[in-house]
């Protein structure tokens, strides 16, 4: 979604070249419309407002892009940013969105000649937070899971090889004992039999 609302903020950029600060609104308006967005703002290359569409028209100082953000969009032509996602699953179900901000490009009009930036913002709809909060939590289960099989797994190699070592143990321990127990009458034997030769 961040990316398709990207290339899309590239395009409706491209469309706001040719248009003075005067007739912005209108096209801004259009714009919203296609886009399918919940707002746009045209920001100058300072960061002043110049128009704007939707709910943020009501506002009377929307939040601005930082000035990290304004220097990494000429680089890029665009940028695209998910928003609100670390608040927690009931704030982040009204507050989780994508800004995307283009560059748009000045055009051929001395009047129009500075770089100016629109920023698009569409707010994400509330089941894709749930399954994105839903999926975030199935993989910290299936880390902590993780983290106990491999707790476990070394508990039971431990317990293993201590068997192990026990057995082996015991083994040699009852071979020597039935080896004596074996070999006595026989070696009785064999000291009776030297007597009988004596």
């Amino acid at each position: 979604l961040s990316t398709d609302l990207a290339t899309k903020t590239r395009s409706a950029a491209a469309q706001l070249a040719e248009t003075p600060a005067a007739t912005a609104p209108l096209v801004l308006d259009r714009l919203r419309e296609q886009l399918a967005a919940n707002d746009l703002i045209l920001w100058g290359p300072n960061g002043q407002l110049i128009a704007s569409a939707g709910q943020s028209r009501f506002l009377p100082n929307p939040e601005r892009p930082s000035a990290q953000q304004l220097r990494t969009v000429p680089s890029q032509r665009s940028l695209a940013v998910i928003e609100g996602m670390d608040e927690g699953m009931p704030a982040a179900m009204s507050t989780a969105r994508i800004r995307a901000i283009a560059l748009v490009s000045p055009s051929s009009l001395g009047l129009l000649s500075e770089t100016r930036y629109l920023q698009v913002t569409q707010q994400l709809p509330p089941t894709l937070v749930a399954n994105a909060f839903a999926v975030q939590e199935a993989n910290r289960e299936y880390q902590q899971r993780a983290l106990a099989r491999e707790g476990l797994r070394r508990m039971y190699i431990g317990t293993l090889t201590l068997s192990l070592f026990l057995s082996v143990f015991g083994a040699i321990i009852l071979a020597v004992e039935l080896g004596n127990s074996l070999a006595r009458p026989l070696l009785l034997l064999a000291a009776g039999v030297r007597e009988v030769a004596d």
